[in-house]
């Protein structure tokens, strides 16, 4: 496959990168290989393969009981909590409004 310069262009468009007139022969030359790369995964023969879901070994895994903590204390902790905020009030999060 080869690509034009309007589809470099429009690709460092889309990805926010800017390049120079220099650099985009070089940029459409390793993409290529990319693309030749993912065709040959492509290519591969999966039946019979079951669908990956995780790389984690589940059975494996430590699991540990999905139990509440509740502190001794709960003003001490939402203090604590509190103190890394960078602005809070009457004991809550003060965050910009991002709605109008």
């Amino acid at each position: 496959m080869t690509l034009e310069t309007k589809d470099i262009e429009k690709l460092a468009t889309l990805s926010r990168l800017k390049f120079n007139a220099e650099q985009i022969p070089a940029f459409a030359s390793e993409f290529e290989n990319i693309l030749q790369f993912v065709g040959q995964i492509q290519s591969l023969d999966t039946k019979g393969v079951p669908p990956l879901t995780t790389t984690a070994n589940i059975s494996t895994s430590p699991e540990r009981a999905d139990v509440a903590v509740i502190p001794a204390n709960p003003t001490a902790r939402r203090d604590e909590l509190l103190a890394n905020a960078p602005k809070s009030e009457l004991g809550f999060f003060v965050v910009p409004k991002i709605v109008e």
